[in-house]
């Protein structure tokens, strides 16, 4: 098969692939798992135990009101 016969799927049928793995959680158990292995490969904890919320990320929240 050459090169120009290959081609991608649709737009609608990648969305709905997209849609389906959001919605059952597969793309964040996978963002978990591949965390987690980089973070292991690096000889640390897999979970993070700390985080840093500067200022300026507080005052962009939409959470956080005036």
């Amino acid at each position: 098969m050459g090169r120009t016969a290959r081609r991608l799927p649709t737009h609608k049928r990648v969305h709905a692939f997209f849609t389906r793995w959001r919605d059952t959680g597969l793309l964040t158990a996978l963002h978990n798992r591949m965390r987690a292995a980089v973070r292991t490969a690096e000889g640390r904890a897999p979970e993070p135990t700390a985080a840093i919320i500067d200022s300026q990320s507080v005052k962009a929240a939409a959470s956080v009101h005036s």
